[in-house]
Parts: structure tokens; sequence; C-alpha cells
């Protein structure tokens, strides 16, 4: 304490000092704190434009090629040439239902990952083209008020581009190349008992026969992608589930081929076709089967 001066007062003065001291680093950690949100929300800016420009040009590719599609004549399969259970199948989903062009699609249900595997509240909305193949699905996942994630893949003509983002704004995860377009491609093919006038066999979907009465061989081409699935059919005609070897996991070592089912259930007749209300997707693992995400249609409109 300086010679002089009260005790009194040489304690007031400090803890004056100390005060001030404290309020600059708070004004400090205020402005910190506004900096960093700012930041978090101009990222989340600039991603959300990114991504509607992307969707936006998408939707275009989609829309020329369905409209050449249009101006196509197109030699489909004969049908009393299907295996027997597609005969089945088609006759029971499809009839006569007029050929969709555009289906939406909306959804709620369950997802998880291996890096996460606690179950997150599903919601989503997809567009899907039913003359060609094209996708643009969009998801939310919610784990709780502080941690949800966005999900968006898209196809289209070949190619294929997926995210995963926390928040809508910081990506975890963006595939793309060969194994995104090919396991997009067969994402759709597996997707369209939602949109079963797209099974009718035409110029870039054939039918095989496996040599049974309740499976059959659906192979896809497009831009020189080929992928298949495996449909299985209940003695009803319905499809009970989708097996393909054609679709990549995101593992430690990169992207893994390993088999995928998709099972459907709870059918019902929406419009003028008839669908499975509910589905379930799991890994085919060689130590187990990991299910990953289970869907449930709340509403479907096709034009």
């Amino acid at each position: 304490m300086p010679v002089g001066v009260p005790a009194f007062l040489y304690r007031e003065t400090r803890l004056l000092n100390r005060t001030e001291s404290l309020s600059v680093m708070q004004e400090k950690l205020l402005l910190i704190g506004i900096a960093a949100l700012g930041a978090v929300v101009l990222v989340g800016i600039i991603g959300a434009v990114r991504v509607r420009l992307r969707r936006r040009m998408l939707m275009r590719r989609l829309h020329a090629a369905v409209a050449q599609r249009r101006q196509q004549i197109l030699t489909p399969q004969p049908l009393t040439a299907l295996p027997p259970p597609v005969q089945r199948y088609l006759d029971r989903a499809v009839r006569d239902a007029p050929q969709a062009e555009w289906i939406e699609l909306w959804e709620e249900g369950q997802f998880r990952s291996f890096a996460y595997p606690r179950w997150g509240k599903l919601k989503a909305r997809g567009v899907y083209t039913g003359t060609v193949p094209g996708m643009i699905w969009n998801a939310r996942v919610r784990h709780s008020l502080f941690r949800w994630y966005t999900i968006e893949l898209l196809y289209a003509s070949g190619v294929g581009r997926g995210s995963l983002k926390l928040w809508g704004a910081f990506t975890l995860f963006d595939p793309d190349g060969p194994e995104a377009n090919e396991a997009l491609l067969v994402r759709v093919l597996m997707e369209t008992v939602w949109f079963p006038t797209s099974l009718v066999p035409g110029g870039l979907l054939r039918w095989e026969s496996l040599g049974r009465d309740d499976v059959a061989r659906a192979v896809l081409s497009d831009s020189g992608i080929t992928i298949r699935a495996d449909f299985y059919f209940t003695t009803d005609g319905d499809v009970e589930r989708i097996v393909t070897l054609d679709k990549y996991r995101d593992a430690d070592t990169g992207y893994e081929r390993e088999q995928c089912t998709m099972y459907c259930s709870d059918w019902q007749q929406c419009g003028p076709v008839r669908i499975p209300m509910e589905v379930r997707l799991e890994w085919n693992l060689e130590r187990e089967n990991f299910e990953y995400m289970r869907r449930r249609v709340v509403e479907v409109r096709y034009r």
C-alpha cells in the first residue's frame, strides 16, 4: 500500500480497478460471442444459398430430362414376358394407373448412423421423377433441441450428390463421385415402390427372372451406370423386401459396398396405385444387421 494513502481508500481503489477489469473482460467475451454467432449465421446463410442454387439447377436438369423422355418412342418389355411374380405385383399395384411424371412425398420416421447410433426423429420431403431416374430428398434429423442435422440427397442424369450438415450449416459428410452416383441410383430404384408405374418395364428398366416364384431382379441403367436390386414378393403380390448389393456405406477406410435391405409393410391404396406406407432399411454386415432408417409416408402426390 502506498505511503500516506488511507487503507480504506486503497481497498476501494483496488476493488474499483478489479471491477473495471472484470467489466472490460465481460465486454470482450460478449463481443467474441456476438462475432461467433454472426459467423455461424453467415455460414448458414451462405450454405442455404448454395443449396438453393444447386437444387434449382438440378430441377432444371430434371425438367429437361422429363421433357426429352416425352418425345422418345420406347419399346416396353411385354408384360406377358415378365417373371410371374412381377406380373402379379404390377397387376395389383398399378393396373391401369397413368404414368406419373412427378411425385412429391412427405414422410416421418427415425434415423441413425454408425457414428451416432442413437435414434433421431426424421422428417423428410422428396421430389422424384417417374419417367427418368431423378430425386431431390431433403430431411431433418433431430436428436435434441441443440443437436440436429439436415440431409440432402440429389440424383439426376447419372450424377449423385449428398450432404449431411450439423444445424444445417456445418458439413459433416459430402459424398460424391462414382460411388455416390451408383448408391443414389439404386436408392431411386428401391423407392419406386412409392410410384410403381415406374416399375413397368420400359427403356431404362428391365426385369430378370431368378427362377423362383417369389423373387425377381430389377435392372436399371442410366447414363452409363447399371444397378440391380432383387424384389421379394408375398403370396398376395405385394413387395415384402428389396435387397441390393449396389449400395455403399461410409466406413473408416472409405466407401464400402455392402448389402442393403429395405422391408415394406402396411400396403394401402393411395390414389391410383398401391404402395407401402412404412419401410425400414438395414445394412446386412458380416457381423450383424444394422437397422438405420424407419420411414412412414404422411402424404404423397402424383402428377
